[in-house]
Formats: C-alpha cells, structure tokens, sequence
C-alpha cells in the first residue's frame, strides 16, 4: 500500500507545481510544497486544512511546515488509499488552484 499510496500522491504533485516533492517509506510520505530553495508553508496549510474538511486528516511537519504527512493505519487496504489519495487531490486543487 506504500507504493500505491506514494504512485497516488506523485500523480496530483505532477497535476499541481505548488508541490515540489513527494517522499517517505513506507505508508508514511510527505507532500513538500515549495521548489526547494523556496518552501511554502501556507500552501501546504491550505491543502492540509482544506483535506481535513473533505474528511481526511493530516498533518503538516518539516523544518519550514511546508511538508504535508500522511501516515494511514497499516490496516488500510486499496479502496481506502485510492479514497485517501483522490480527496488529496481536490483539497489541494481547491486550496492552490
């Protein structure tokens, strides 16, 4: 579910230059939003708030705030990450267009 989580988040980052990196192991990866040299911490507030309000609660991290994390339970099968990974994708369409 890592790989597929990850597939999934890779696939709205390349939709949406505001998010310059998708990374982590497992079933914990983050969104980093900025282009490196310039991180974007309100974006990445925005998509986390604007997740949480379609349901899907998240957390921001990193040394600038600007990463959004997703840690799903280890439980969590297809269909939930597909879900998780399309409402992903319009929370951060809504928040930075």
């Amino acid at each position: 579910m890592g790989l597929r989580l990850r597939e999934g988040l890779r696939k709205v980052a390349s939709a949406h230059p505001v998010i310059g990196d998708v990374r982590g192991l497992g079933l914990m990866v983050g969104s980093e939003f900025g282009d490196g040299d310039a991180p974007d911490a309100e974006a990445a507030l925005r998509a986390q708030r604007a997740a949480g309000e379609r349901g899907l609660l998240l957390l921001t991290c990193g040394a600038h705030g600007n990463v959004v994390r997703m840690i799903p339970p280890l439980v969590v099968d297809a269909a939930q990450t597909d879900e998780a990974v399309q409402i992903w994708s319009e929370a951060v369409a809504a928040a930075n267009g």
